[in-house]
């Protein structure tokens, strides 16, 4: 019986039926969950959303792209015209160049605003186009009762920092009073909260941040070895009193061998070598040279090579010679370390030449 070959033989191969390309499915259907859940909420009539104005055009808000469109009319109309208190100049796009605050109603929002990328930009902006101190006292109203939760916050930290730089002292009280109620041994160890700590002491009046100093100077070695209480320890050390410094300069004496053995440590050593009165800072050095291996040790460190260069500046005569000849003794192995080498170099250059490289390595330091 003959046996007819089946179609399928040709050179053409036809597709299975269940590998058929699947029936084309509307915008709306084939749109992911969240991407509903954004759209219905931005076109939910709530407030607009800071974030929302990096959206592509067609997603934004119809309140940010009226706004926008109104705001690029009236540039059309006036090239000169002056922006008004509040307005910010949003460059992401070309075509969208003017976004102000007040559409956003800042007033009542900077708090919620700081806590946000963009919007604690558009808060510091605020604070430093203000035309005056008491609408800044205004916008910082609304940051009571929040300071600590701002000192621990990526964003409204900044707008703390913004807010102590541009404002009059006696305006950043509330923000150490907040501190001192909460728990500033926290913020003095905290990535974010030692950044306040040093903006503080460094623009209000000593008697203001008195309670805070005393404060973290309570346990002075540990805030040194720290990695972000060493920072807060340096800027007390430069800003502080001279009884600060003191105080600061003998818990570093009385644990040189701890701190100089740490590279947080290191970094205290080498600021109080550099601030403070010019009997205690030659004192320290002595000390460095005193206690054996430890100025080879610096030498070789990170931060601990520029004590060295300081120290050597502080020291004269003998006690000069003296480091001199313990590092030379070791300038091989010094040479085979980073920073040893600078310090090895710094004192085969004499003349005005060491002079220039001393303030090179201190500024790379």
């Amino acid at each position: 019986m003959a046996i007819a070959m089946p179609h399928q033989c040709s050179s053409v191969i036809a597709m299975p039926h269940h590998c058929s390309p699947a029936p084309s499915v509307g915008p709306e259907q084939n749109r992911a969950l969240p991407m509903k859940a954004l759209l219905d909420r931005l076109g939910s009539g709530v407030n607009v959303l800071p974030w929302s104005a990096y959206l592509p055009e067609e997603l934004q808000p119809p309140e940010l792209r009226a706004a926008r469109a109104a705001a690029a009319a009236s540039k059309a109309s006036s090239s000169l015209a002056i922006p008004h208190r509040g307005e910010i100049v949003d460059a992401s796009s070309e075509g969208c160049q003017a976004f102000c605050l007040d559409e956003m109603q800042l007033a009542g929002r900077v708090w919620s605003l700081s806590q946000e990328a963009h919007g604690c930009r558009q808060v510091q902006q605020a604070l430093e186009g203000a035309a005056s101190d008491d609408f800044r006292q205004t916008l910082a109203s609304e940051l009571r009762g929040h300071v600590l939760e701002a000192c621990k916050c990526p964003h409204a930290n900044h707008v703390l920092q913004k807010l102590i730089l541009l404002l009059p002292a006696s305006a950043s009280q509330f923000i150490i009073d907040e501190m001192i109620a909460g728990t500033t041994a926290q913020m003095v160890r905290h990535k974010y909260g030692c950044r306040i700590i040093q903006r503080l002491v460094e623009h209000c009046h000593t008697s203001q941040v008195r309670p805070l100093v005393d404060s973290v100077l309570t346990d002075i070695l540990a805030l040194s070895r720290h990695p972000y209480g060493t920072f807060v320890v340096q800027n007390i050390l430069q800003h502080g009193t001279d009884d600060d410094q003191r105080r600061i300069l003998k818990a570093v004496m009385k644990g040189i061998r701890v701190l100089g053995s740490e590279p947080y440590g290191c970094a205290v050593v080498s600021a109080a070598l550099t601030h403070g009165l010019d009997d205690d800072r030659h004192l320290l050095a002595q000390l460095l040279l005193r206690e054996p291996g430890l100025l080879v040790f610096l030498a070789s460190s990170r931060h601990g090579h520029t004590a060295v260069l300081r120290a050597l500046d502080l020291l004269a005569g003998d006690e000069q010679d003296d480091a001199r000849s313990r590092l030379q003794a070791e300038a091989v192995s010094l040479r085979h370390s980073r920073y040893g080498r600078l310090v090895v170099d710094y004192m085969e250059t004499s003349g005005p030449n060491q002079l220039l490289l001393s303030a090179a390595i201190r500024a790379g330091a």
